[in-house]
């Protein structure tokens, strides 16, 4: 569906127009929120943002379509890789491997190029190539033809494979050294709302929205968590917990503001992001943006202009925002 992925491919462009306004504060000097840090900043609209060792932060910025590193004790910010595309996802692996997603091409009408790569020290490897293989497999069933075939839009680096979560193909990919192996899980079409209830155009297969996964964590109870939205700026988002074997999903959050980033705290504390899509793709009023943080059934706020991703590490939770900054989030900001 179109839909799913205007405000993806716009925000590069959108995005930068409001971060203007949403910087000052930090760019300035000026107050923060209560409970806000600036930890790093420098960025160009970074999508997904990855802990490294000796207290590093990658960021991808789909802005400039670049891999950037912050030294969080110094503060310095360097280019690892640029000239990417529309460059969503990073991750970290415990060897210290860099990952990150890019595309190339028109992402909503269809991309030409969509696939996982790994930064290596003479430039950059491809480790997956995500559009051959939804247009050989499509697990979604959906019309290939004019639709965003493939997005992959974050990644999560673990000991022995990767995980892709495609924003286009609305799956998750298990990927290898030699390639994707398989799909893992398809996520459902979504219903419910007024919007997505009588949407037509759903790929050829019938009413309803993207589920549009936008980031993947691994929760210290062994199951993944998925964040995503549907139905563009107006819309809804979701969790995912789910099984990291069989790709079943086991549990659904839902009612939420859409979401583009999540972490989950060893306690089991569930962080999401859920930037106002409104504000990024230009429209007035207040930017009505906030982290979310779940914790035994409770769901409390905080205010981050535009955030994107939410990452824990380093004694931190750390949120990036299209800003162009990364904050540390303490609980004070919570209410």
């Amino acid at each position: 569906m179109r839909t799913r992925t205007v405000w993806l491919s716009a925000l590069s462009v959108a995005a930068l127009a409001a971060t203007t306004a949403v910087s000052a504060p930090a760019a300035s000097g000026g107050a923060l929120p209560p409970g806000l840090t600036v930890v790093a900043s420098g960025l160009a609209a970074p999508a997904h943002i990855a802990f490294g060792p000796h207290h590093t932060l990658y960021a991808a910025n789909i802005g400039s379509g670049t891999i950037t590193r912050s030294d969080l004790r110094t503060g310095a910010t360097t280019t690892v890789r640029g000239g990417l595309g529309f460059s969503p996802g990073v991750a970290v692996g415990e060897d210290g491997h860099v990952f990150f997603t890019a595309s190339q091409g028109d992402i909503e009408a269809g991309a030409s190029a969509a696939g996982l790569f790994r930064v290596t020290r003479s430039g950059t490897r491809a480790v997956a190539d995500t559009l051959a293989w939804e247009t050989a497999h499509n697990p979604d069933g959906q019309q290939l033809a004019g639709d965003s075939t493939s997005n992959p839009y974050s990644v999560l680096a673990l000991d022995d494979r990767e995980i892709v979560a495609d924003a286009g193909a609305n799956d998750l990919l298990v990927v290898g050294r030699r390639g994707v192996r398989r799909t893992l899980t398809v996520f459902p079409v979504i219903h419910d709302g007024p919007d997505c209830s009588v949407r037509p155009e759903n790929g050829g297969i019938g009413t309803g929205c993207d589920p549009t996964p936008t980031d993947v964590e691994l929760g210290p109870d062994g199951f993944l968590y998925v964040s995503g939205l549907s139905g563009g700026a107006a819309g809804q988002g979701r969790i995912y917990k789910v099984n990291l074997r069989s790709g079943a999903i086991v549990r659904t959050w839902d009612g939420l503001p859409p979401l583009t980033g999540i972490a989950v705290a060893h306690d089991g504390t569930i962080y999401a992001a859920a930037p106002d899509l409104a504000v990024l793709n230009g429209a007035p009023g207040p930017d009505t943006s906030a982290v979310l943080r779940i914790r035994h059934g409770v769901v409390a706020t905080a205010y981050v202009p535009v955030p994107t991703d939410v990452e824990i590490g380093h004694g931190m939770v750390a949120v990036s925002s299209f800003a162009g900054v990364v904050f540390s989030v303490s609980s004070a900001a919570f209410h």
